[in-house]
């Protein structure tokens, strides 16, 4: 889910904006599987057989890939508190819970806001840094052994729907779990505000920093044997130095998107887990509305593409719609989370890595 988040002076402001794009119709194509493609150089050998350490956390309600219809979520508890699903979302960092679900929080943490600018959802509560506890995990070797990380969390007081937003209908006001797992949503929070990233034994150089969002569950940690394999890796560009931490952050990989038999729009693309729907933006196509149903769409990810038409019902096709949005950063897609219909996503977050694998 896009947010753009404002902060007390004693924390950095940060944003980031929506998309938008156009359509036309034509004949709808058939839902097609991802093809084989070239990948990016692998990472280096033994990059992955160097780390055995890793936990596996099951999806809550367990979600259908063919056919998803709710976001992933996964059960966390903050410093002890209350166990809740929390959606796992890549298009926002940071995690986010109610602030009465949160046990001790301390006289004094700094001020927060943060809005998430797809739905116009303000949130406002205190920064502090605590204790995220996923309880259902299991080790590498399928012992239960809760994984724990210690990051900066958005204790919620307050919410109000602001209005604005592709998805702003749909704001009830409601304070939301979140875990802001994404990279590259510059500007924004660091790599330390990513509790999947920030596991105990990642902070002790023990296990690879990333995971893997797939059927089985959400996987933390990288190691030779989840990995390897039949993925498609696309290099990131690294975001240089980061605000603060040992770890720089990557950027937003590269992508774009087809409409009927329109040319096509080449920029950036974000697979966002925390929405249904898709949003697309280009300079010249329009900055509101929606992409009729019908429209054929190809959407590219680096070496690998899809194919839909609006509202076709199939695996990978946005539930919702494609909305149009305004192109304030160029050409964009955020893909919504059912991009993963056909695909299970890795995140290498120490070597800079996106890998997808057809399922």
């Amino acid at each position: 889910m896009l947010t753009r988040l404002s902060l007390t002076a004693a924390v950095a402001a940060v944003l980031v904006v929506a998309g938008c794009g156009s359509a036309q119709s034509a004949p709808p194509p058939a839902q097609s599987a991802p093809p084989p493609a070239p990948s990016a150089p692998p990472p280096a050998a033994g990059a992955y057989g160097a780390f055995t350490q890793s936990y596996t956390v099951p999806w809550a309600g367990s979600p259908d890939f063919a056919n998803l219809m709710q976001t992933l979520k996964v059960d966390v508890s903050v410093n002890g508190g209350t166990v809740s699903p929390f959606t796992v979302d890549t298009g926002s960092v940071g995690v986010v819970v109610p602030a009465s679900e949160v046990p001790n929080v301390p006289p004094g943490a700094p001020a927060g806001e943060l809005t998430y600018s797809s739905s116009g959802l303000q949130l406002t509560g205190v920064w502090v840094t605590l204790s995220v506890r996923f309880p259902r995990a299991v080790n590498a070797s399928g012992t239960r052994a809760s994984a724990q990380a210690t990051v900066p969390v958005l204790a919620v007081t307050s919410s109000k729907c602001l209005g604005g937003g592709v998805n702003s209908r749909r704001c009830t006001g409601g304070i939301p779990h979140m875990l802001g797992v994404g990279f590259g949503r510059e500007p924004n929070r660091p790599p330390t505000y990513n509790p999947l990233l920030n596991l105990t034994e990642m902070a002790a150089g023990t296990m690879r920093r990333g995971y893997v969002v797939g059927r089985g569950g959400l996987t933390l940690g990288l190691t030779e044997a989840n990995a390897s394999g039949a993925w498609t890796m696309q290099q990131l560009a690294t975001a240089g130095a980061p605000a603060e931490g040992a770890h720089n952050d990557w950027l937003t990989p590269p992508g774009g998107f087809q409409l009927g038999s329109s040319p096509v729009f080449s920029g950036k693309i974000l697979i966002d887990t925390g929405l249904l729907d898709m949003i697309v933006e280009a300079d010249g196509l329009p900055a509101s509305g929606m992409v009729p149903e019908g429209t054929p769409m190809t959407i590219n990810i680096g070496d690998l593409h899809y194919t839909f038409a609006v509202g076709d019902g199939g695996a990978q096709t946005p539930i919702g719609g494609v909305h149009h949005a305004r192109a304030a950063n160029g050409t964009f897609v955020n893909t919504g989370l059912r991009a993963l219909g056909r695909y299970d996503l890795l995140y290498d977050a120490d070597g800079g890595f996106l890998g997808l694998r057809a399922e």
